[in-house]
């Protein structure tokens, strides 16, 4: 076969040779004489005044030209002309998709075949790559991969409950096919088009250069789907009676007439009704209420089925619930509707309440053990004490309910110092009371009075109130004519909840509606410092888990009801730990530990249920770099595209010539250094 090169003037480098060839064959001239007088008068040697044309260290010589000559030609690219020059014509990356919504209609196990298909069966000059699509894209076949291998790995892979990202997909691809050996490049994305997958990456700098890709195409724009999500859990205390408030969302998309909802904790069914989705909105929120034991966990979990149904893994949810912790609460206020709220006798187990004395809060003052939440009432505010107590606990990020029940120059300017300008005071008559309007039922206070068993909240009447102007605080509530009567600050570490009105009968009905105290109480825990842990993720999420200060843990645990799943070290007070793929409640240890410290749950997120499809996605548009057109190509320019750089390393000419070159040096060193020991 014909051998050539690519660079055949590098071969000009071969002059180099001369620099052994002068090396060997030039004089060298002794430094080391030392002239001696006795012999001053003797005849000088005749002494040759022409090098000796002969090579002094023959081997010496033919290693430093050998190196010299293997570098050359190795430079000058050698290849075989009529052996395959170019055996990679198209390096190829498979994205497969991995998220919940590609298994509606068994999609992710279909193209999972069609991949080991093409992998296995593939052509030998089409080198593969595979990155599975899930929370963070990974690289699952790299290229040059052993094939059996590759198919073994494809063969594990089983069907994830996590969504991830087109975008990032689609950059890894890029940036494996940038190191590749192939004339073409193909990015092949094997997934369902998921709407708002391709919604999220609208706005990045565009980056597939010389890369072709290949899209799914769709069958339907949309397919049918129940779905759960959002599931949302609360304690609530009415009398002796402790509540778990239960909501979560019901999503559903297509020709079903009904759903099945099945509700079940700790073992027992809570739950088992059929909803009726004709002519319903897509998205129903449905709640339920049962009496549950306060001082253990509550592990749940919430099911759908119906048809049709193209996506039943989104048909379950996951929810928890950590036991009753009693809280503090000290309270500076005269409503005897609100002492008696918060006596021993109502919230015993839940609330420990300590009433301060307005005269010895200077007392207060010095110690250090203030409570989980402050309930004060404005008009101690007119003392410095007060405010003071009042902005020690904001800023160590305790909790604050406040009463607005009076307004003075004094209590205006302490308003004003916690994000508030007040107005003036509006009174009504009891005939012409003014009722609520509109309440933020998504806000954790007042989401369980969605449900009317708790009573209505539209029913409070409200006589009198401070008109409040929220400049660091965001309205809750609203009165029928549009003046914000319940507050949450924004300004400070601690939460702060304000009133615009007292808790008696001359300001408000509240204290003697049915609602007065599940809202307290709900109230007071969402005032209260919370873990700033969540408990809810999605499947694969990350989490660092902080410990208490001083803790001697050393590693958290991460168990299922059967084993556990994994242990990450404390460092610094801190754990990172690793959602499992697949939904459910999951119990954290610590160390050799079996009790429970934290359950989470994990469960997936709503927009996987969302089977909306694009044919021609917006995004991918944006993401590739327009190149100017093409111009006619010369016949040589043609031929160095076939003689690729790539396809040429691919011959074994080329490392041979390397690895002699680098041999040869490292004997003609090791055989100099030799020599100049012995001289």
């Amino acid at each position: 076969m014909p051998f050539s090169f690519l660079n055949p003037w590098f071969w000009l480098g071969a002059l180099v040779i001369a620099a052994p060839v002068w090396l060997h064959l030039r004089r060298k001239r002794e430094t080391d004489l030392v002239e001696f007088s006795a012999l001053r008068f003797l005849d000088d040697q005749p002494e040759s005044r022409r090098s000796p044309l002969r090579l002094r260290d023959l081997l010496l010589f033919m290693l430093r030209v050998l190196a010299v000559l293997t570098l050359v030609a190795a430079f000058a690219w050698p290849y075989l002309r009529g052996a395959n020059t170019a055996p990679i014509k198209e390096s190829r990356v498979y994205i497969l998709d991995n998220t919940l919504s590609h298994q509606a209609n068994d999609g992710f196990r279909r193209d999972r075949d069609r991949v080991l298909n093409e992998v296995s069966k593939g052509p030998s000059d089409i080198q593969v790559a595979v990155i599975e699509l899930t929370s963070a894209p990974r690289v699952v076949v790299s290229f040059g991969e052993n094939r059996e291998a590759a198919k073994q790995k494809l063969e594990a892979l089983e069907p994830s409950f996590q969504r991830g990202s087109y975008l990032a997909a689609f950059r890894q691809a890029n940036s494996l096919l940038g190191n590749s050996l192939g004339e073409q490049k193909r990015i092949i994305l094997l997934g369902d088009n998921q709407e708002n997958q391709w919604n999220e990456g609208t706005s990045t700098p565009p980056f597939l250069r010389n890369v072709q890709v290949d899209l799914p195409k769709i069958i339907a724009t949309a397919l049918p789907n129940l779905s759960l999500s959002e599931p949302r859990v609360q304690r609530i205390f009415l009398g002796d009676k402790s509540l778990v408030n239960c909501t979560v969302k019901l999503s559903h998309q297509g020709e079903a007439k009904t759903a099945d909802i099945r509700l079940s904790a700790n073992e027992q069914v809570i739950l088992n009704r059929t909803v009726d989705l004709d002519k319903q909105p897509e998205t129903i929120l449905l709640q339920a209420q049962w009496e549950a034991d306060t001082a253990s966990w509550l592990r749940g979990e919430v099911t759908v089925s119906g048809t049709p149904d193209a996506l039943p893994a989104d048909n379950r949810v996951f929810f928890s619930l950590p036991p009753v912790i009693e809280g503090k609460v000290a309270l500076l206020a005269q409503s005897p509707y609100l002492r008696l709220a918060l006596s021993t006798d109502v919230m015993r187990g839940q609330w420990a309440t300590r009433v301060l004395e307005p005269t010895k809060l200077a007392a207060e003052l010095a110690t250090t053990e203030d409570a989980d939440v402050l309930v004060v009432e404005s008009n101690y505010l007119q003392s410095s004490d007060a405010r003071k107590l009042l902005w020690r606990y904001l800023t160590n990020g305790r909790g604050v309910v406040l009463l607005v029940n009076r307004v003075t120059p004094s209590i205006s300017g302490c308003l004003r110092e916690l994000g508030f300008e007040a107005e003036g005071t509006i009174s009504t008559e009891k005939g012409s009371a003014e009722r609520f309007q509109f309440v933020f039922f998504n806000h954790p206070i007042f989401h369980p009075f969605l449900s009317a068993d708790y009573g209505s909240l539209m029913d409070i009447k409200v006589l009198k109130y401070a008109q409040l102007r929220g400049n660091q605080a965001m309205p809750l509530i609203f009165s029928e004519k549009g003046a914000g009567l319940f507050f949450q600050g924004t300004k400070f570490p601690g939460k702060l909840f304000v009133a615009a009105f007292g808790l008696d009968r001359e300001h408000t009905s509240w204290p003697v509606d049915q609602t007065f105290i599940p809202f307290l109480d709900l109230t007071l825990q969402t005032a209260r410092a919370e873990d700033p842990m969540p408990t809810t993720f999605e499947p694969g999420e990350i989490s660092k888990i902080q410990l208490p200060v001083g803790s001697t843990v050393r590693e958290a645990v991460l168990r299922d009801e059967r084993r556990v799943l994994s242990r990450a070290p404390v460092e610094q007070g801190r754990a990172q730990v690793r959602m499992p793929d697949k939904p459910g409640v999951y119990t954290l240890t610590y160390d050799d530990s079996d009790q429970a410290e934290k359950l989470f749950s994990v469960n997936p997120s709503p927009k996987e249920s969302q089977l909306a499809y694009v044919d021609s996605p917006e995004a991918f548009k944006e993401w590739r770099v327009n190149l100017p057109p093409e111009t006619g190509k010369s016949a040589s320019s043609v031929v160095r595209e076939k003689l690729s750089l790539s396809g040429i390393l691919q011959q074994h000419w080329w490392w041979w010539m390397v690895v002699g070159g680098l041999a040869a040096l490292m004997l003609e060193m090791a055989l100099a250094e030799i020599k100049q020991a012995r001289v």
